[in-house]
């Protein structure tokens, strides 16, 4: 009984666990039902783009705003290039006690990515009942395999074992048996919903009535996650063939001058830009209150700033600020500090006095060892940072940025390390791959051999923050042994702090947190006894 009441609470949540003020709006606005969103081609339209909406809550779209999950996922916790003072998720970030199963963060996650699945269900089912004659159906099937696949993609790199449904929840079955899916399972699903979405999907952004639908995925989109997972399989002729497919797009598709450009902006546009989640003040634009409040990554990611005697909260400086969240000291050695200009533009490293009615306006504030200076003066990513949408209103305590997802870089780095893997180091494809994002930040011409060593360094520079660490160390076995060595920051590394940051170097077990722990929630549900715990956990 008790799976049966979760179930039937799961079914009825539909679009209900996105906030009264998000897109669509569908059952308030136009009290359409269930069987209109899937059974005409309108109604399968509007059910996709409720996905979109659902996809956002991760990132603070839905709910509460605090947007932790993105954070923890997209901003390298648990990793050797990333630092967290306190607040956000900090149980997870120091691996400490309180981080186990019943830690809400893990069945916040595994809820999001299954209500995904579950709404990708209905309108897959939806879409095969109707035909896929159709046009407008055909896309809002291969939209919904694409979110399907990419939620059970998530799952498994973050809890290695699932259980497997691709049937919509109906009273005919909401008694089932619980039951852990094999690897070759989940990833045959996944493989079969990317490649279904990347042959139906278009290479441009669709076109709405009021003007190009940015946000939405294209067939670029797919066959980007896809390259990801053949490279979990080491099949690195579908990481290139998926990765050249979308390099020939290149009127639709290139390479910013320069990586700052991509997010020098609210609106993440860019044309190196493969997905990005929307935001907007205006109703349906994210988050949730009166006004709509936005998300919460912009402040966790931005040093409070207004804690210094002279400073104030300004725009310029990224506005109001948390600071929990940082790059660490061992990722800005990975730099040419005077050659590669991403040492410059995607980092904040000094501070200016900005109240008008002090006397040292103006003026830098300089670096001093003290108790807040992880808080108020610690460098900080500028890849998040808002100087945009809180123009008029630096004190808010919310940010409308734009979020990236996925970036043309990541797709050049993968490739170059598939031609790499493929071809060897001196191969002419993965040197050129990798001058891609190497050469555009300043630095001379890389003329190899490449090694995975430096492709791994490459990939920090590149991306960091942008939720490619965690997953690209876990892949490669070397998770836990990067994280002894470099994770957060120590008082000889950076000589301002007043105390170490670098728990994690000593609680992350080899063996246990290269996965997170099958939600306690979940295992009360399905059952112990058919669905075990995670090993160590």
């Amino acid at each position: 009984m008790k799976r049966i009441i979760y179930l039937i609470l799961v079914c009825a949540l539909g679009f209900g666990v996105t906030s009264c003020k998000d897109l669509l709006e569908l059952e308030s606005k136009t009290d359409v039902t269930n069987n209109y969103l899937f059974t005409t081609p309108q109604g399968l339209n509007a059910a996709v783009t409720g996905l979109y909406s659902l996809a956002r809550g991760l990132s603070g779209g839905s709910g509460d705003n605090d947007s932790n999950l993105f954070i923890v996922t997209m901003c390298d916790y648990n990793t050797d290039i990333c630092v967290v003072r306190a607040g956000t998720s900090a149980a997870l970030a120091r691996l400490n006690s309180s981080c186990n199963p019943s830690l809400g963060e893990f069945n916040n996650f595994w809820k999001h990515h299954y209500g995904i699945i579950g709404k990708a269900n209905e309108i897959i089912s939806g879409a095969e009942k109707l035909g896929l004659d159709d046009p407008e159906v055909k896309k809002a099937w291969a939209e919904a395999k694409f979110f399907r696949g990419r939620s059970y993609f998530e799952l498994w790199k973050r809890f290695d074992r699932l259980y497997y449904n691709t049937e919509p929840t109906t009273a005919d079955n909401l008694d089932r048996v619980y039951t852990p899916a094999t690897t070759e399972q989940i990833l045959t699903l996944v493989k079969e919903d990317l490649d279904d979405a990347g042959e139906v999907l278009s290479w441009n952004l669709p076109e709405g009535k009021t003007g190009t639908q940015y946000g939405r995925v294209t067939k670029a989109t797919a066959k980007h996650v896809r390259a990801q997972v053949a490279m979990w399989e080491e099949d690195w002729d579908t990481v290139i063939s998926n990765c050249e497919e979308i390099f020939a797009q290149s009127s639709i598709y290139y390479m910013e001058s320069s990586a700052e450009v991509v997010f020098n902006s609210a609106e993440m546009r860019s044309p190196e830009v493969l997905w990005a989640i929307q935001y907007s003040p205006n109703l349906g634009g994210g988050g949730s209150g009166t006004p709509v409040a936005g998300h919460r990554i912009a402040i966790t990611t931005t040093t409070r700033i207004n804690k210094i005697s002279g400073c104030i909260n300004t725009a310029n400086q990224g506005g109001y600020g948390w600071g929990r969240v940082y790059p660490n000291t061992y990722l800005l050695s990975l730099y040419d500090q005077e050659k590669d200009t991403r040492y410059q533009q995607l980092f904040v490293h000094k501070f200016y006095y900005n109240d008008p009615s002090s006397p040292l306006y103006g003026q830098e504030v300089p670096l001093k060892k003290s108790s807040t200076y992880m808080e108020t003066m610690h460098f900080m990513s500028k890849k998040y940072f808002d100087q945009w949408t809180n123009a008029d209103e630096p004190d808010r305590t919310t940010s409308f940025k734009d979020l990236v997802v996925y970036r043309l870089a990541e797709t050049y780095l993968m490739a170059a390390e598939a031609y790499m893997k493929r071809d060897g180091g001196s191969s002419t494809r993965a040197l050129e791959c990798y001058n891609e994002t190497w050469e555009r930040a300043g630095n001379d011409e890389f003329k190899g051999p490449l090694t995975m060593e430096i492709l791994l360094d490459e990939y920090a520079r590149e991306l960091n923050f942008e939720g490619v660490r965690w997953p690209l160390l876990k892949r490669l076995g070397i998770l836990g042994e990067r994280v002894h060595l470099h994770y957060g920051e120590t008082m000889s590394e950076n000589p301002y702090l007043d105390k170490n940051y670098a728990e994690c170097r000593t609680s992350f077990v080899i063996g246990k947190h290269e996965c997170w722990p099958i939600p306690q929630e979940q295992i009360d549900v399905m059952g112990k006894e058919n669905f075990p715990q995670n090993e160590n956990w």
